[in-house]
């Protein structure tokens, strides 16, 4: 059982990796501690958490940005990366630079992956010098000719209900994009997440509660959980379910 204490060590640790205090979310996915062993060790939330160490509160970014202005941001990182910036490298440069907007402001304002790459191919389309964006954004695209990628039918979106490992603790969740799910939740702990298993479904948040629920007796912390062989061989079993 984790201490008061090393929680506020991790809390510490982590904060000077970012360079600012994480967010309640960040921190339980990167430290994989959970509101339970806060309140175990006398935190009632994670604001007390902070307020204890004497960290500054972690602020909601609310910097303004126009569609142009993200367009040329997320254009920037395309050119320096040489490559589509995933979620998690967006939000490291948002930890890094106070000034950047973190992933969700970019997807929020200009649209999911797809949707997203297909605004900046608009927004270059009259513009010279953009080959090597345009191929990147057009890479991305052909991702979504694939069955195993995000599929709209009658306006149902489908995606998956995954299991994971890392640290040896298996993590049950659900996404529309799996390698960029995987990438983002290594970026977060100290080493790769290792998918066992995907579930492809129409009702995500569904499959995801029933697996929940299954193994709610192995609950660990967020959507981490100590299985055994048995429970891994269940979860296998299952494939697609429409």
């Amino acid at each position: 059982m984790l201490t008061r204490e090393q929680i506020i060590k991790e809390l510490y640790k982590y904060a000077e990796e970012l360079g600012k205090t994480p967010s309640e979310k960040v921190f339980y996915e990167h430290a994989q501690i959970g509101i339970y062993d806060l309140k175990k060790c006398g935190f009632p939330n994670y604001g007390i958490l902070v307020r204890e160490t004497k960290l500054p509160p972690n602020k909601f970014d609310k910097t303004k940005y126009n569609p142009e202005q993200l367009c040329d941001l997320f254009i920037k990182v395309i050119r320096e990366e040489g490559k589509w910036p995933t979620r998690g490298l967006l939000d490291i440069r948002h930890f890094s630079n106070k000034n950047f907007p973190d992933s969700a402001t970019f997807y929020k304002k200009l649209g999911l992956t797809k949707k997203l790459a297909l605004t900046i191919l608009e927004y270059v389309k009259d513009r010279r010098e953009y080959d090597d964006v345009v191929e990147i954004c057009n890479t991305e695209l052909q991702k979504y000719k694939d069955t195993n990628e995000i599929s709209e039918v009658d306006g149902i979106e489908s995606g998956f209900v995954y299991l994971g490992l890392q640290h040896g603790d298996y993590k049950i969740g659900f996404t529309k994009e799996l390698d960029r799910r995987r990438e983002d939740i290594t970026l977060l702990g100290s080493e790769p997440m290792v998918w066992i298993h995907k579930i492809e479904t129409d009702d995500m948040t569904g499959v995801e509660r029933y697996w929940h629920n299954r193994f709610k007796s192995k609950w660990l912390r967020g959507e981490w959980y100590k299985l055994n062989s048995s429970d891994v061989k269940a979860f296998k079993r299952w494939k697609r379910i429409f």
